[in-house]
């Protein structure tokens, strides 16, 4: 069982979960997550036990709630997580890049996988998620109204899951190659923060994709599901 509990103590977790909430742009109007302490409560049992948790639990909250946190988490990933861990490479290199080559060198095997991230997340935000709004909205209308909707009939679930690959597991590698070479170095702090911080990122982006794949896509497979079938006037 993955537990982030190895690396931070359960009130740094809850703060791990809740600082996310400092990101929500002010012209979304999502601000409504703050206060839904029901579904932040859940999210931190997920993070303690991704193992036994029941998601059905998470079945209770509408696709807007769950789509909104996973909105709010790419901000803070794009605006706070990856400006962290990078002010941490720039740290390290401009310190010790001449006597620690080999960590120097090994830490821009992060600054390669963070370009894919953003590329992930971008897709996710251009893509799956103004997809699945509009499948919210379509899933309110009557079907004669459906067809004034922008939705990509390029695009599917389906489709989704058939490209989506685990990026997540892409940091672990990133993460395993670095100690693997720097193994038998004497390791500043810098760098032990850096690694550090490149752990738990992986532990969160691991939380994310669960949420996504295991709540939120399943929802949307179920709103498609209704769309097929013709609405009554």
């Amino acid at each position: 069982m993955t537990s982030i509990n190895d690396l931070i103590d359960n009130s740094k977790m809850l703060q791990l979960i809740t600082e996310r909430l400092d990101h929500i742009p002010k012209n979304e109007a999502i601000n409504q997550l703050e206060m839904n302490h029901e579904l932040i409560e859940l999210i931190l049992n997920l993070y303690n036990d991704d193992e036994d948790f029941s998601f059905e639990k998470m079945q209770k909250f509408s696709v807007d709630d769950i789509l909104s946190y996973l909105q709010v988490t790419h901000q803070y990933y794009l605006n706070k997580k990856l400006p962290e861990i990078e002010q941490s490479l720039l740290h390290i290199f401009s310190k010790y890049g001449q006597s620690h080559q080999l960590l120097a060198s090994l830490a821009f095997f992060f600054n390669a996988y963070k370009n894919k991230l953003i590329d992930h997340i971008r897709m996710e935000e251009n893509q799956l998620f103004p997809y699945i709004k509009e499948m919210i909205i379509a899933s309110k209308m009557k079907s004669k109204c459906i067809e004034n909707l922008e939705i990509n009939p390029c695009f599917s679930i389906e489709k989704f899951i058939s490209s989506h690959s685990p990026i997540e597991d892409e940091l672990k590698e990133v993460s395993q190659i670095i100690k693997q070479y720097s193994g038998n170095e004497a390791i500043p702090l810098p760098y032990k923060i850096f690694l550090n911080q490149v752990d738990l990122f992986e532990l969160e982006l691991r939380k994310h994709a669960i949420i996504e794949d295991q709540v939120l896509v399943p929802m949307v497979i179920e709103l498609e599901k209704k769309l097929r079938i013709p609405l009554s006037n």
